[in-house]
């Protein structure tokens, strides 16, 4: 059986395609994540959703986060390298502590209204949207890469995100922001599930877990087959993925 450490490197490389790249970059989450950082994401701040255009962009985002660190467990009668989320309920060991690699992922949820055009007549269609991005520090909190960054929506019927535009980091005049990839680098999509995203959500307090991530594209594992990962099989951790709310980003 792979370890923790193995297992959450082989979700990390397979579905997240997060790396640890050695350069530094002068990004701060605070000062940096506002709306010119969505600026060319859908219903933030481009005009188009594939096409349609936008008729409402999102005035708000929620944000969520699930942070993890580089730990010492006992495995064997060893100590063991792994990268445990905070609110994991794996303990690490309270007499030795480590400052290495640490990365926090983050979710934003926000909605938008977008209209299409069928026998003539114009509708208008409300979405519920997500971004995912995940931004790497070294043991001295220098920040070495914000990658992978996904732009999806929220299918209530399914209860799942289904990310399917990969987002690269670019800069413009010291501004860092979220570009959608060139078409010929589409990707059919991550599901993420469950989305039990609730309403009026309370700092600290309210939980989002993902249970189960699908890579619906081609892999090494699977071939043509999605690649399926359930979270509490693989690390016998239940919030092995746990996001909690951490506050409204305000876009307009």
């Amino acid at each position: 059986m792979l370890s923790y450490k193995k297992n959450f490197s082989v979700i990390m490389a397979s579905v997240m395609l997060c790396g640890c790249m050695e350069q530094k970059l002068l990004f701060d989450f605070n000062r940096d994540v506002n709306a010119s950082f969505f600026k060319e994401v859908p219903g933030i701040g481009a005009d188009k959703y594939f096409g349609n255009s936008i008729t409402k962009k999102a005035s708000e985002a929620e944000i969520y986060s699930s942070s993890f660190r580089e730990r010492f467990i006992e495995k064997d009668n060893l100590l063991e390298y792994t990268e445990l989320n905070d609110d994991s309920k794996i303990s690490s060991v309270p007499y030795w502590e480590v400052n290495r690699y640490s990365q926090n992922l983050y979710l934003l949820k926000y909605q938008f209204t977008y209209t299409i055009t069928q026998k003539e007549k114009s509708f208008d269609v409300p979405v519920e949207a997500a971004v995912f991005f995940a931004v790497k520090y070294n043991a001295n909190n220098d920040v070495l890469g914000i990658t992978p960054s996904y732009f999806g929506i929220i299918t209530r019927e399914d209860n799942l995100i289904h990310f399917d535009t990969p987002l690269s980091l670019r800069k413009d005049n010291e501004q860092y922001f979220l570009k959608v990839q060139d078409k010929r680098k589409t990707m059919t999509g991550l599901l993420f599930m469950p989305a039990n995203f609730i309403d009026n959500p309370v700092e600290s307090e309210t939980k989002l877990n993902i249970e189960k991530i699908v890579k619906l594209d081609a892999n090494k594992v699977g071939g043509n087959k999605p690649l399926v990962f359930n979270i509490n099989e693989i690390f016998h951790d239940s919030t092995a993925l746990q996001f909690h709310y951490d506050s409204t980003l305000h876009l307009k």
